[in-house]
């Protein structure tokens, strides 16, 4: 009976590894994006361990992290300047808009709920930019593309994406301590649509596919 207590692969003890991984590179996360211009690579790089480590289950996702944020590092910079210089333009429009719809101005109205459709859109899109840059080389302008054409060509799940961000964002905002392992959790169920695309893209990619009965990688399990 003792010995199965104790045996860190039942269920109890899978748990709180599972529960302190999350916090852990949660932390990581925040930590890494205070200078705010390394918020991109440790973007990537959270989403590169949570889905190599926590859902497929492969080892050493501390390391993981580590190596993704350092290969990534460059283009995760430059990209993340682009997109917190979209954020801000987005955020400022939407803050004159709601200012001028508060004082009864009914276009305004108008244009803060189009303002707020295509925030999401956009949240949506910077959903799909990251885990492009951690797993695939490419160029910045080619990373860009990809992550527009892929967002285009699948709605529901940029939309569920769009959403999911915004969810968190706002509970970051709402509860700060939530950051403890939000960002994680957030990264874990954006996992869900983002993955089943980048699957077919990479499959798409490869000169020669898994043959059928041949272990894949941990990529395309």
């Amino acid at each position: 009976m003792w010995s199965s207590i104790f045996n860190p692969q039942n269920g109890f003890f899978q748990a709180v590894d599972l529960i302190f991984n999350l916090a852990a590179l949660s932390l990581l996360w925040v930590a890494l994006s205070l200078p705010l211009v390394t918020a991109g690579p440790a973007t990537a790089a959270l989403y590169y361990a949570l889905v190599k480590c926590i859902r497929r289950g492969e080892p050493y996702p501390f390391k993981n992290f580590f190596q993704s944020f350092r290969l990534n590092l460059k283009q995760g910079i430059l990209s993340g300047l682009i997109c917190l210089v979209g954020i801000d333009v987005v955020s400022r429009s939407l803050g004159m808009a709601y200012g001028m719809a508060l004082a009864g101005n009914k276009p305004a109205v108008v244009a803060l709920t189009a303002g707020a459709v295509l925030a999401v859109a956009l949240l949506g899109v910077l959903g799909f930019l990251f885990p492009v840059l951690s797993r695939f080389t490419l160029k910045l302008g080619g990373v860009f593309a990809l992550s527009f054409r892929l967002a285009a060509a699948h709605p529901l799940s940029t939309l569920a994406v769009g959403l999911l961000l915004s969810a968190a964002a706002f509970l970051a905002w709402l509860v700060p301590v939530s950051l403890l392992i939000l960002p994680a959790l957030a990264g874990l169920l954006v996992s869900l649509p983002v993955e089943r695309v980048l699957k077919r893209q990479m499959l798409q990619s490869m000169e020669q596919p898994p043959e059928e009965g041949e272990d894949p990688p941990w990529y395309l399990r």
